[in-house]
């Protein structure tokens, strides 16, 4: 048998790299079903023999639905190897035997607690996970413990082991979002260019006629007819849709909870750094200050490009205000990159009302706790949010206007890469405010760091104050008595 797969480029990518779990994510009709269906094979060929000269590999076809896996990975297979791969009815597996080669393709449906429990318990070379997607990420664990099973040892070991993986692009804030931003170590994610771009892939291969067929692969009028089936989709859903957005720009689309706050705004590559070394000297350290049951501070400064580094937070939960600032907040503070710089804290406006059992507002709590302490100007979120947003949207001698230290403010950068959400009505609309969650805290004590930072009437009256000397109080004496 003679079969020549030309892989597209980022298939290819995909197919060449030996980390033991990869995926590959794109529009449909892409070529990545192709791509993950000749990888096992290629590997079942790549196996080094066992002592009888012959190949042994096993592998898990994972998909959600029976019907799922025939009507698409069964039919890909039946086609492209119809001649070496041999479905066996009663044991949903495809034997493959192609000269020395003796490899088993077993299809396993999610749907059925029953096959559930047998992908658990099997010895596998490997695994291909088809639409990923579709099934619950907390099989990538145990599933993971059964590969490299087989051959074993005495049949030579497996020459190659891992998982593969295809799917279209999740919704933001599923946790296959979260897969996609921060893959496990042993992990590559490659991703599929959108259906509607100049470098689209597979596209002399779709909705094609046999007069197109016969054109180079290249020739424009057999690419213009490929990319014809991704326009039916924008015709038929609109460019903007969710499902356009997926399923044909390869994008991440809108979470049904929600969206994401900052998701046109903040870029993780741009805004975020491994470290920023020290603070700025001479500068004063603007802390933002949230309060409640979980109050939360986040630690930045304005440096002499007029960047705003956000330097270090510090969580706390389930504590009051002065516990947070005795346990957390001022051991953090005292450390060499913050000692000798002037501090001044910017909290929530809503700490100027008094605490109904000590009679003492945040503010003046934080002030005979021996800090500068000033309410943000406002707490309507619209003023709040546009701040952040200059600061996101800004640039400072060709880098970003705002720099976020990731060792130091990892909830910071999960909140604005996706985590800070509007939420939606039950009637699908998006809500005015974003909601409050895990993430807002933080979000909220930002903004009142960049209302300030932003505004330079308040930043400079904070520097005037911390710049001014008490008065020194008139000694009286004896001798002006009379």
């Amino acid at each position: 048998m003679h079969v020549t797969y030309d892989a597209p480029p980022t298939c290819s990518r995909f197919m060449q790299s030996n980390a033991f779990g990869r995926l590959i994510a794109g529009p449909v009709g892409s070529g990545k079903t192709t791509a993950c269906l000749f990888e096992v094979f290629r590997r079942a060929c790549e196996q080094a023999p066992a002592p009888d000269r012959l190949r042994y590999t096993r592998y898990a076809i994972v998909r959600q639905t029976l019907k799922q896996l025939k009507d698409t990975v069964a039919k890909d297979v039946s086609q492209w190897l119809s001649r070496v791969a041999h479905y066996k009815v009663s044991d949903s597996t495809f034997y493959v035997t192609a000269g020395d080669v003796r490899s088993e393709w077993i299809l396993i449906p999610l749907d059925d607690p029953e096959d559930q429990r047998r992908l658990l318990s099997m010895q596998l070379t490997g695994a291909w996970m088809s639409e990923a997607i579709e099934m619950d990420i907390g099989l990538m664990a145990p599933l993971s413990g059964r590969i490299g099973r087989y051959p074993n040892a005495k049949l030579g070991g497996c020459t190659w082991s891992g998982i593969i993986a295809d799917t279209n692009m999740p919704a933001e804030g599923t946790d296959w979002h979260k897969f996609f931003i921060e893959p496990p170590q042993d992990w590559q994610i490659f991703r599929q260019p959108s259906g509607l771009s100049d470098e689209a892939e597979n596209l002399q291969w779709l909705t094609q006629t046999t007069e197109t067929l016969k054109l180079p692969e290249d020739d424009p009028a057999r690419l213009a007819q490929g990319r014809e089936y991704y326009l039916r989709y924008v015709r038929m859903y609109s460019e903007n849709s969710d499902w356009v957005k997926r399923y044909v720009k390869a994008e991440f689309g809108d979470d049904p909870s929600g969206s994401a706050v900052f998701r046109e705004s903040f870029k993780k590559s741009f805004h975020v750094v491994d470290e920023i070394p020290e603070p700025v000297f001479g500068h004063p350290l603007l802390v933002g200050q949230d309060f409640g049951r979980d109050p939360c501070s986040i630690i930045c400064q304005l440096d002499h490009k007029g960047r705003l580094l956000v330097l270090e937070e510090v969580m706390a939960e389930d504590v009051g205000l002065e516990q947070h600032v005795e346990r957390a907040l001022r051991p953090r503070l005292i450390q060499p990159r913050y000692l000798g710089k002037p501090i001044v804290v910017i909290g929530d406006p809503a700490g100027r009302s008094k605490d109904s059992i000590y009679d003492e507002t945040r503010f003046a709590a934080l002030k005979r706790l021996g800090f500068s302490a000033y309410p943000a100007p406002t707490n309507d979120p619209d003023p709040r949010l546009r701040a952040v947003e200059a600061f996101l949207l800004a640039q400072r001698d060709g880098g970003a206007a705002i720099v976020i230290d990731k060792s130091r403010c990892p909830n910071t950068v999960r909140a604005l890469d996706g985590g800070y959400r509007y939420g939606k009505t039950k009637a699908g609309q998006r809500k005015p405010k974003p909601d409050k969650n895990k993430h807002s805290h933080i979000m909220d004590a930002l903004q009142y760091v960049c209302l300030v930072a932003h505004g330079r009437g308040w930043s400079e009256m904070v520097a005037r104050h911390l710049a001014h000397k008490p008065k020194t109080r008139t000694v009286i004496t004896a001798r002006a008595w009379t």
